[in-house]
């Protein structure tokens, strides 16, 4: 019974993952134990932790933070796995875990093309189902890049900045082809607004998927009374972070969405960037993702939420009349439409009398002049209403509601 849960296959390469349920490449993939759990809780596959070759110029003990509030999870520093290390995991993991998927992450950091090669023939032989080439870890040189702009000629480029450049993609690609038959995956940068050109040209140079990445490089909030003080524990300056978490899951559905109106219905995208629930997943998959790529919410929750997921995701398609994943993937494509496409009803805002509690906070709203409040309530003139919605949103009773105008 428990397999039939976790049923739901999905092909990229020739190798079939049992569900679309992904562990993404980040620090639940660093220990065989993690993976051992990962399997043992339903997961189809795992990307292990960030390898480089040679071990990059940044390379600390993790700081985190979870902003609880602002649904935001942020890192500065982190930890990347050495070659070395990372082959010693793929090896193990092989041994040890006999259903899960293994993808090997890994990242160059020299400005030749044979470490990128050597990465893929080491992987391989260490016995990886799959190989993830890392463009997109913006931590790297793009967070050098930003804060400090004149030290970008003195050492290679690799992470976010490689990855909006497609004739750096294109020859890492083809030249890692030469050597491998492993399906290949590249992981794709959102920074610079390129990832769905980019993902096109990955594509044309021999991918199997590409996987979207919503992580931001971004300030996080600051105490503005004490402003040189870091949100970070054991840390001594401010610094750009890595920012993932719920909150950028509308990015992280754009992301998707572009890659999949621009490369077509055939290719393989995995989706990434805010997923915490199985309708956070569905959506995904609506904008055209084959495959969910969890990270951050296996830092918060561990593994075991996955079997919820595929329990409700599996009522979901049975009342909603799915057999596979296919028959939702892309529903979002046709109806998204642009802006000189929507169509627009006149209508008005109305107040229920007997809900309004009088609190006065519509008649605040700065760009509305159509409330007003009487001795008995709220009350909204139809003529000067233009159907914004904001007192909707805003009213702690429900006390408004819209009313199409014919």
């Amino acid at each position: 019974m428990k397999d039939d849960l976790f049923d739901l296959p999905v092909k990229i390469g020739g190798v079939e993952f049992k569900n679309p349920f992904m562990v993404a490449s980040g620090p639940t993939v660093k220990w065989i134990s993690q993976l051992e759990q990962a399997e043992r809780e339903g997961w189809a596959a795992a990307s292990i932790k960030q390898t480089f070759n040679p071990r990059p110029y940044l390379n600390f003990d993790p700081r985190y933070r979870w902003l609880k509030k602002e649904k935001l999870h942020t890192f500065t520093a982190e930890y990347r796995l050495s070659m070395e290390e990372g082959l010693r995991l793929m090896e193990e993991g092989r041994k040890r875990c006999k259903e899960l998927i293994l993808i090997a992450n890994y990242s160059y950091v020299k400005g030749d093309l044979e470490g990128w090669q050597e990465a893929a023939i080491r992987f391989e032989a260490a016995g990886a189902h799959m190989l993830e080439i890392n463009f997109c870890c913006p931590n790297m040189s793009f967070n050098v890049d930003l804060s400090s702009p004149e030290t970008k000629e003195a050492r290679p480029s690799s992470g976010a900045s490689m990855g909006q450049d497609e004739r750096s993609v294109r020859l890492v690609i083809e030249k890692t082809r030469e050597v491998t038959r492993l399906p290949l995956i590249a992981k794709i940068t959102p920074e610079g607004g390129r990832i769905a050109e980019v993902s096109y040209v990955a594509f044309e140079a021999g991918v199997s998927a590409v996987s979207s990445v919503a992580n931001r490089l971004g300030i996080p909030p600051i105490d503005i009374w004490n402003y040189k003080k870091p949100i970070y524990n054991l840390q001594g300056q401010n610094t750009m972070g890595c920012l993932s978490g719920p909150w950028i899951k509308p990015l992280a559905l754009r992301d998707v969405f572009e890659i999949r109106n621009r490369v077509g219905p055939a290719p393989v995208i995995i989706g990434t960037g805010g997923v915490a629930s199985m309708e956070d997943a569905v959506e995904m998959m609506m904008c055209g993702a084959d495959v969910i790529g969890v990270c951050t919410e296996t830092m918060l929750s561990g593994f075991s939420f996955l079997g919820k997921w595929m329990g409700s995701l599996k009522d979901y398609m049975k009342k909603m009349g799915f057999q596979t994943y296919r028959d939702f993937r892309d529903l979002l494509l046709q109806e998204i439409k642009p802006a000189t496409e929507l169509t627009l009803w006149a209508g008005y805002a109305q107040v229920d009398p007997e809900k309004c509690s009088s609190c006065g906070l519509c008649v605040e709203i700065g760009h509305c002049n159509a409330i007003v409040m009487t001795d008995e309530a709220a009350s909204i003139d139809s003529k000067l209403c233009h159907g914004c919605s904001t007192c909707i949103d805003i009213c702690p009773q429900k006390a408004i509601l819209m009313t199409e105008q014919r």
